[in-house]
């Protein structure tokens, strides 16, 4: 008002926040002008108050309505577009520009400008989806998913969903445009991929599994005459390999430690008597699996007609790692003098055949008058620490 005075100038639409003396709050639009005589003279400023309070309140409740959707798109990684059919122009919001890799808001759906922003893979599911949601007879809802090409050239998966604005009706009723939103699906897809690999592994670990079990089966009810020394003999075998599976799994079934797999297979026979030694070594899977069947067998031959048959009788196992190289020893002690079997069991088959093809390496059952020994060479990776700890046992 005092710059309309003195200076003559106007000014329209100013919004103010006014205070009555009895403590009222509201907002005016002020339209102030300068007052003149008839020589045109400034002599005073003329001001017109409109109270706005409701416009400016109403004004204020979208702009943090907007803010709000704005803040719930970026956290759900989703932006707007709106395509028209008559330029053949989507515009993208700043949100979707990010998803799209997108540095305008304007983007042409032309043959080149597709091609080079979408997934040629993708193609053929988006236009039919299009040509679909276009259809005047349908129900114009647009929904697709596909892979759009970031600015560094990477692929991005994007869910894009809409409705189909229509002009007209019957015959007449044909699109104008297409509004909708996209959301990031890149996360999505990688766990589905991940967890269809996971399932993939799983059928396969399964499937060798079963393998396995009907392997022991077969082999231990082959030639069986005592059924419950039978029965007791499959008991241990598969309680062997379900302890070893319980120790893969522990580790996501990434290996194992070498003086786990010994201590678990090792578990259910005299503590006292088996001492074992040797460094940390990491085993793949198929590895920990071979050992453990191969181990508990050689203890099971060993309560049965070794040196674990008598209380004095002792087992020595040992192993050294050299250039991805483990050899193991088994060596029995203390025992009844050994007398080498007739025939090829259940056992020798698993060390000289199985072991050797899993392990990737040679194995050697020797039976000397003093005792067992099982002589184990196998190639293995890089989970090898050099540290070792001798004197340990089963029960640690």
């Amino acid at each position: 008002m005092a710059r309309a005075a003195l200076s003559g100038e106007s000014f329209e639409g100013v919004e103010v926040v006014i205070q009555n003396p009895g403590g009222k709050r509201w907002v005016a639009r002020l339209n102030v002008a300068p007052l003149r005589d008839v020589a045109g003279t400034v002599v005073g400023a003329i001001t017109c108050f409109q109270d706005v309070t409701r416009e400016h309140d109403m004004r204020l409740a979208l702009e943090r309505q907007q803010r709000t959707f704005d803040l719930a798109m970026i956290a759900s990684k989703m932006g707007t577009w709106r395509y028209t059919m008559a330029d053949n122009i989507c515009i993208y919001d700043e949100n979707a520009q990010r998803l799209y890799g997108l540095t305008n808001a304007r983007f042409l759906h032309d043959e080149e400008g597709v091609k080079a922003k979408f997934h040629p893979d993708d193609m053929d599911v988006m236009w039919a989806r299009v040509a679909k949601a276009l259809d005047p007879a349908g129900d114009g809802y647009y929904d697709v998913e596909y892979r759009v090409k970031q600015l560094d050239g990477s692929w991005r998966w994007l869910s894009a969903w809409g409705l189909v604005e229509f002009e007209g009706d019957g015959a007449q009723r044909k699109p104008v445009a297409i509004a909708g939103a996209s959301r990031d699906l890149t996360e999505l897809k990688e766990a589905q991929g991940l967890q269809q690999l996971l399932n993939n592994e799983l059928n396969h670990r399964v499937k060798n599994t079963l393998a396995t079990v009907q392997s022991i089966i077969f082999q231990t009810l082959r030639g069986a005459i005592d059924l419950q020394a039978t029965r007791k003999t499959l008991e241990g075998r598969i309680v062997s390999l379900a302890g070893v599976h319980d120790l893969l799994t522990e580790r996501s079934w990434s290996g194992a430690d070498l003086r786990d797999v010994v201590a678990r297979a090792m578990a259910p026979f005299e503590a006292g008597q088996i001492t074992f030694s040797g460094p940390f070594l990491e085993v793949s899977p198929k590895q920990a699996l071979a050992l453990s069947l191969a181990l508990h067998e050689l203890a099971t031959n060993a309560v049965k007609y070794g040196s674990l048959s008598r209380p004095e009788g002792r087992v020595r196992i040992e192993w050294e790692v050299r250039t991805n190289q483990l050899d193991l020893s088994w060596r029995e002690s203390g025992g009844p003098p050994v007398v080498p079997p007739s025939r090829r069991g259940f056992g020798s088959r698993l060390i000289e055949g199985g072991l050797v093809r899993d392990m990737e390496g040679q194995a050697r059952l020797e039976f000397a008058a003093d005792g067992v020994r099982c002589l184990i060479r196998a190639t293995v990776g890089q989970g090898y620490s050099g540290e070792s700890r001798p004197g340990e046992n089963s029960k640690r």
